[in-house]
């Protein structure tokens, strides 16, 4: 039973995104299908095959244009606001977001490697994604060699923590980053196989040593 929940979550959250998407994009064709074919027909005199398809993606290529200038995105931002207000959409709406994102990649374009660093306390092993190496003052203090890692909170990555670690501290988890969001949303139910063999056996860590970090 335990295998057997942790393949199907991972299946949800394989078909979820895909599912969901395929759903919007049919829908979306037939409703720009429905209103631009009649249109077109009607000025022209006959149909033309495959007008609403390219009408569908005209207009999918108008709203992510639309979407990409800051006008666009303050009403999107508005619009998400309000539905997070909505119970129970709300929850759906943030997870099917999170879970979109991190298979088409928004987010992962924005995280160098996943990483394993010993937080927040002894012993204890959290997910976390290097965005950046450090160059300003801290790096300056230290004199050490600085890395910026983003710890996440589970389920909802887009809150965590933002620490500055001596690059020795931090160990390579030999994951990509989209399996490493995914490992966060799911809250650990993804069974992951690390890509390679930590680099010495110093880096190695013990799975029962590692703890997602707990949204709140």
């Amino acid at each position: 039973m335990v295998a057997f929940r942790r393949y199907f979550l991972t299946g949800i959250l394989a078909i979820l995104p895909l599912g969901i998407s395929a759903w919007v994009l049919y829908k979306v064709f037939i409703t720009v299908d429905s209103n631009v074919s009649p249109l077109i027909a009607r000025w022209i005199g006959h149909e033309i095959p495959g007008v609403g398809f390219a009408a569908t993606v005209v207009f999918i290529f108008l709203v992510g244009l639309f979407a990409s200038n800051i006008i666009g995105r303050t009403i999107i931002r508005r619009f998400e606001a309000f539905f997070a207000k909505v119970p129970l959409f709300s929850r759906i709406y943030a997870a099917v977001k999170q879970i979109g994102d991190a298979v088409i990649g928004i987010r992962k374009n924005l995280f160098e490697r996943v990483v394993m660093v010993e937080w927040p306390g002894k012993g204890i092993w959290s997910l976390g994604f290097v965005t950046a190496e450090e160059t300003g003052e801290v790096a300056r203090r230290t004199g050490k060699r600085i890395t910026r890692v983003f710890v996440p909170t589970t389920p909802n990555p887009t809150s965590g923590f933002l620490l500055f670690l001596p690059e020795e501290d931090i160990f390579d988890a030999h994951i990509t980053v989209e399996d490493g969001i995914k490992l966060v949303i799911s809250g650990g139910a993804v069974s992951l196989r690390t890509g390679a063999a930590p680099a010495s056996s110093e880096d190695a860590v013990e799975p029962s040593a590692v703890a997602g970090s707990a949204g709140s």
